[in-house]
């Protein structure tokens, strides 16, 4: 009898052992990818993983709306940019204005100058507005499911740091951002420092105040 429970416990042991953690499975997963994009690999220290369960009705925790996120911050960046050299432009162009009606050839010039540059900026200003309003249309789902309240497990949520050599020899500390299955078998979706930087200075809470009333309308529109 003693022998036979000695057998189990040994084997209970063992087979305990055997098993990985969640953070196991998700570490195994990410550090080919991490080292992939490191120039020198060699160089790689794990650091820390924190790792969270995925819910539809959390944005945070949703790939598909950081996905999302990540693509509005760039297409607001852009817009922004486009509309700041549209302002800077039509300053400019103004100076050479007359209000008389008259001025000499190379204000002419450069009052045409700046009017195309204008008129150039003013159109890119406008794509990337119709680009923004297009990508909410085209990700309403995500909305309606987070406003719905629907809280469905959908995956894992990675957020991992290393130690890595630069070019230059110097080790610093990285970090990605990264989301997993259901089954912890497969990376779905990865962010880097630079994509949750842009992220966090895109200043995309500020679409509200710039957009608010013309996304209502589009919304009102395409409904």
């Amino acid at each position: 009898m003693k022998k036979t429970l000695f057998v189990f416990a040994c084997f209970t042991i063992l087979t305990s052992c055997s098993v990985k953690t969640n953070e196991e499975k998700a570490r195994e997963l990410i550090e080919p990818e991490v080292k992939a994009h490191l120039i020198k690999p060699e160089s790689y220290e794990f650091a820390q993983i924190q790792l969270d369960s995925c819910f539809t009705d959390n944005s945070e925790c949703n790939p598909n709306a950081v996905a999302f996120t990540m693509k509005l911050a760039k297409l607001y960046k852009d817009y922004k940019e486009y509309s700041t050299e549209a302002d800077r432009a039509e300053s400019n162009m103004n100076i050479y204005n007359s209000s008389l009606g008259f001025y000499d050839a190379f204000d002419k010039q450069q009052h045409q100058k700046y009017k195309a540059e204008m008129e150039k900026a003013q159109r890119k200003t406008a794509v990337a507005k119709e680009e923004i309003f297009k990508l909410y249309k085209d990700n309403e789902k995500i909305f309606q499911d987070i406003n719905a309240g629907k809280h469905e497990f959908i995956g894992w949520r990675a957020i991992y740091s290393y130690r890595a050599e630069t070019a230059g020899g110097l080790k610093t500390m990285g970090g990605a951002l990264f989301f997993l299955n259901r089954d912890l078998t497969e990376i779905t979706h990865r962010f880097s420092e630079d994509d949750m930087m842009l992220i966090s200075s895109a200043g995309i809470e500020d679409i509200q105040y710039e957009l608010g009333d013309e996304l209502k309308d589009f919304f009102a529109d395409n409904n």
